[in-house]
């Protein structure tokens, strides 16, 4: 498939007259905040979250390297936040939208998550979220675990793909350990290994969020997010990317 403007290797082939959306462009962004949860009143960590925004068609692919030092001191010293906690890990959100609360846009988030803990593990490696913020979230059988990757450099990625009749949604999920800082640009061996491969045709169900069941075949929104709870203002992100694709 060939490699991307960053040398990256692409999985899928670009689609033909299709959009690309690169970092430091001008879909880009990056943010540094405070949030609460509604589950531990009284708590407030800083969280990082970079970011593409323009709506694009929903066969996608998208890859981010991420240098994650250190973690914030709140992670892991209030109870719900921790190791397969609250807050235990990187979110890339495909095909959604912004994430106002239900109350105030009931078609709010409606997106694809793929979660990569800090620490390494599967729990809630595969989610998704409709309206926000109900959850529905499940843990996948990986092929390949990813490790603790705090004090690292990581790259992530994930592509998803209407099924050929149209009715649900093919997915997977890869990491690239190999990745490392040499005079302040990311070098890779782009080692990606495959965590897990599924196919969402509405069996992915939870009580708690009932309206996430459906497959989710078109873009909600023009907003693609990395979320890194607990991550500090100096965490650092290379080569994303966010292209439209095609199947070979």
């Amino acid at each position: 498939m060939g490699f991307d403007k960053f040398g990256i290797v692409k999985k899928f082939p670009d689609l033909e007259g299709g959009i690309t959306l690169l970092q430091e462009g001008p879909e880009w962004r990056e943010k540094d905040s405070e949030h609460g949860y509604a589950s531990i009143p009284g708590v407030k960590i800083q969280r990082k979250t970079f970011s593409f925004n323009k709506k694009l068609k929903p066969d996608q692919e998208v890859t981010i390297y991420i240098s994650l030092q250190k973690l914030n001191p709140e992670y892991g010293k209030h109870e719900g936040i921790g190791h397969c906690e609250s807050g235990s890990g990187q979110s890339i959100k495909l095909r959604g939208a912004n994430h106002p609360k239900e109350k105030d846009n009931k078609k709010s988030a409606k997106c694809y998550i793929f979660h990569y803990e800090y620490e390494g593990s599967d729990c809630n490696n595969f989610q998704k979220e409709y309206p926000h913020p109900r959850y529905a979230k499940f843990t996948l059988n990986e092929e390949n675990k990813t490790p603790n990757w705090i004090g690292k450099v990581m790259g992530f990625k994930a592509a998803l793909l209407n099924t050929t009749d149209g009715k649900g949604v093919e997915f997977w999920s890869w990491f690239d350990p190999s990745a490392r800082i040499e005079n302040g640009k990311v070098v890779t061996d782009n080692k990606w290994l495959l965590r897990y491969h599924d196919t969402d045709t509405g069996q992915f169900k939870k009580d708690k969020a009932p309206k996430a069941k459906p497959p989710f075949l078109e873009c909600h929104g023009g907003y693609t997010e990395f979320r890194m709870d607990n991550a500090p203002k100096d965490t650092k992100a290379f080569c994303a990317s966010l292209r439209e694709i095609r199947r070979p």
